[in-house]
């Protein structure tokens, strides 16, 4: 069996190189920003305040990666301007799932009844399997009828946005809290997302219209 090792290989153009650099500058200085000044920030004036969306520990740590994941996605998705609606659309829609994915599971638990001393209905792990089959099956299978929302973003912040409920689970107020964990993270995903995008979308935009108007002139030199 012969392998064509050049296959899996392209040499970039000047121009490639010059647009991938300059973003991927952006996406560490945000990254460098966020985790070293921003958020610890944040954490500071949210501690100082009062309650904002504290966890279940009562305690302030802003989530960061609601705002990684949408870089990952938008590399992921090509560079692609024109697909940054599936990925607000569909992250929204993950992180919405991650909610009706801990009622739906609460309710099969019978919850408030295991707090009243009362027997619950299931178990938590015969409960929680069901619903996330179902929102699973609804992520995956929709993706052929509506892209827009039932896409890698949505799956994506689903699992992520879940990683954390059981904890939440076995709180007496766990929705309440889980609520709260999740706004979190939505407040993370729109406003750190946004401007993360509008940068590297930015970026692109000015040097690609750079670099398109550097050859129409040589061409024309040519001429």
């Amino acid at each position: 069996m012969n392998l064509d090792l050049k296959s899996y290989f392209k040499k970039p153009d000047k121009g490639t190189l010059l647009v991938t650099g300059a973003v991927f500058l952006w996406v560490f200085v945000v990254n460098i920003s966020c985790v070293s000044f921003i958020f610890p920030a944040i954490d500071k004036i949210l501690t100082a305040g009062g309650k904002f969306f504290p966890n279940v520990y009562n305690s302030y740590s802003t989530p960061t990666w609601p705002m990684f994941f949408v870089t990952i996605l938008y590399f992921i998705m090509g560079n692609d301007p024109k697909r940054v609606p599936e990925i607000f659309c569909g992250g929204l829609f993950g992180l919405l799932m991650d909610l009706l994915l801990f009622w739906a599971t609460w309710q099969l638990m019978g919850q408030s009844a295991v707090f009243r001393g009362e027997p619950g209905l299931l178990e938590f792990q015969y409960a929680f399997i069901p619903v996330i089959f179902v929102i699973l099956g609804v992520i995956i299978l929709g993706g052929s009828v509506c892209p827009l929302i039932f896409n890698n973003a949505a799956f994506a912040y689903f699992v992520a946005g879940s990683i954390s409920i059981g904890k939440f689970y076995y709180t007496p107020d766990g929705m309440q809290l889980y609520g709260r964990d999740i706004g979190n993270n939505f407040l993370v995903f729109i406003i750190g997302g946004g401007i993360f995008l509008a940068g590297c979308i930015l970026i692109q935009g000015l040097l690609i219209k750079r670099l398109t108007a550097q050859a129409v002139k040589a061409a024309q030199q040519v001429k």
